[in-house]
């Protein structure tokens, strides 16, 4: 297939990519959960707690099958992407751009909710002024005088409680979905069988979307390449995700990520440090 032009191989990925990550992936998972009702586990584990690991050790199982597939269908080579396991300072470069990912991440997150919040507080104060109106502002805005100072206080701190509040519900939304599993296995497995788990499934989307997908649509230029896969990346994080508002975490993750590393990866094709940064980034995130 490599004979294809660039727009049918990313058709093609395209394809690929919304099979296994919202279709095939939820069959999977949804299979976990029954096997965590029959597989003889020790009592210590509840149901969700067995079909959480099963679905982290599926997930991580499945994505070294899908690198297998790809690499057959684009034919490229990994092993000239594997360089620099003997070289320490890769390995804390990786670390060093995963935590700055996640301070990036982490920072436009919080812009990005108090701006939805901003919005939503302007929607109800609009509503709510035009009910007031009427004959009654002349005399309530003199009541209002009187008291502006206690009254912006007291408003301001009330809008900051609740802006807290919500920003811990948006937060505990974000737990949930696909991420479950990887907190949910972090809790009840030794910490090394965590780290291995999680590390195979992120790493391996690593050599997907920045080690085959990049390579094979090299010939498309850089803007294209990385536009799709980035593009690819980020929509991914989407499935089997609960909402939108659970969903912009990981997918504003998936942009800073997916950016950064496919403009490394594009000038210097090294995919350990680009692992060791997803890794990090994602142990970050969920802890």
């Amino acid at each position: 297939m490599n004979d294809l032009p660039w727009p049918l191989k990313a058709l093609v990925l395209t394809v690929f990519v919304v099979l296994y990550y919202k279709y095939a992936k939820s069959a999977l998972f949804a299979l976990c959960r029954r096997a965590a009702h029959l597989l003889p586990f020790g009592r210590r584990w509840d149901a969700s707690e067995r079909g959480s690991v099963l679905e982290l050790a599926a997930a991580g199982a499945s994505h070294v099958l899908v690198v297998a597939v790809l690499v057959l269908v684009t034919g490229i080579d990994l092993t000239r992407f594997a360089a620099g396991f003997d070289r320490p300072g890769l390995i804390a470069l990786g670390a060093a751009i995963g935590v700055g990912e996640v301070a990036l991440g982490s920072l436009l997150c919080r812009v990005l909710i108090e701006g939805v919040q901003a919005a939503g507080r302007r929607r109800v104060g609009s509503v709510a002024g035009g009910a007031r109106g009427g004959a009654r502002s002349g005399a309530r805005g003199e009541m209002r005088g009187a008291r502006t100072a206690p009254a912006t206080a007291g408003g301001t701190m009330d809008g900051a409680v609740e802006s807290g509040e919500r920003m811990r519900q948006w937060l505990g939304l974000s737990r949930g979905g696909w991420i479950r599993h990887h907190l949910k296995t972090m809790e009840v497995v030794s910490l090394p069988l965590a780290l291995a788990l999680t590390a195979t499934q992120v790493g391996s989307e690593e050599v997907v979307f920045r080690g085959l997908v990049l390579s094979w649509l090299r010939e498309a230029g850089p803007v294209l390449a990385i536009g799709i896969s980035c593009l690819l990346f980020t929509v991914m994080q989407v499935f089997l995700m609960s909402s939108w508002r659970a969903a912009m975490f990981p997918v504003v993750g998936a942009i800073v990520m997916g950016v950064t590393h496919s403009v490394l990866f594009w000038h210097f094709p090294v995919l350990i440090p680009l692992v060791v940064a997803h890794v990090t980034f994602f142990l970050f995130a969920v802890a």
